[in-house]
């Protein structure tokens, strides 16, 4: 029934309407954010939980000067896919660094050899292909990239992502123009602080978070 009441409210949902419309994203951001929470961000890729795993920072080109910025990428991600408990099995990553330090130039044993010889089920393997603090001259902004795979060690092969090359991932601090670390102390600090931010870039690939959290550039 077409009642008073009825066509004030009718009138009233189309005023509620119009407004949103003519605010746009001001009106219909806050309201999606209160019902909804803020943006997240997904998972690139499901990894089995009960796998053991292991995470292991490759720098073939020796992109890092110290072989301690790659076990603290790595000890990086590892506690926090356990901390959010993306994984409840995952094994210490100096052992796999360890092995793959034994390796002869003229038979470098492959990552399903590596993750065998710790006894993994599952790597998360990472190639360093930048590691600089100084990108550009007059510039300072520390950023890394790797490349980043899945190997199933029992399989043998890459189950993520599609392509041989790996999924890309760049993290950065980002630094006010003109400002550069005091000294070679300075240096190292932010070197460390550059290697912690790629280890957790590289769990954040593996977990949905908030984009207030997020240390991947998105592009």
């Amino acid at each position: 029934m077409n009642t008073p009441i009825s066509r004030t409210i009718t009138r009233a949902l189309a005023l509620i309407t119009m407004l949103t419309c003519i605010a746009g994203c001001n009106v219909v951001t806050p309201i999606a954010y209160a019902i909804h929470g803020p943006e997240k961000i997904n998972p690139t890729y499901t990894l089995p939980e009960h796998a053991t795993t292991v995470v292991f920072v490759d720098d073939p080109s020796s992109k890092i000067a110290q072989r301690r910025l790659r076990y603290a990428m790595a000890d990086t991600a590892t506690s926090q896919l356990l901390e959010k408990r993306v994984l409840t099995d995952m094994l210490e990553p100096r052992g796999i660094i360890a092995a793959a330090t034994k390796d002869s130039h003229s038979k470098r044993m492959s990552i399903t050899e590596l993750g065998k010889s710790v006894g993994a089920d599952i790597v998360i393997y990472a190639v360093v292909t930048n590691f600089s603090l100084s990108p550009e001259t007059g510039s300072y902004i520390p950023q890394a990239s790797l490349r980043v795979k899945v190997i199933d060690v029992a399989e043998g092969k890459r189950v993520w992502p599609d392509t041989e090359f790996g999924f890309p991932l760049e993290v950065q601090i980002p630094q006010l123009p003109g400002l550069s670390p005091d000294g070679n102390a300075g240096q190292l600090a932010i070197e460390q602080q550059l290697a912690n931010r790629a280890g957790l870039g590289i769990s954040q690939l593996f977990y949905r978070h908030e984009i207030g959290e997020t240390v991947l550039n998105r592009r």
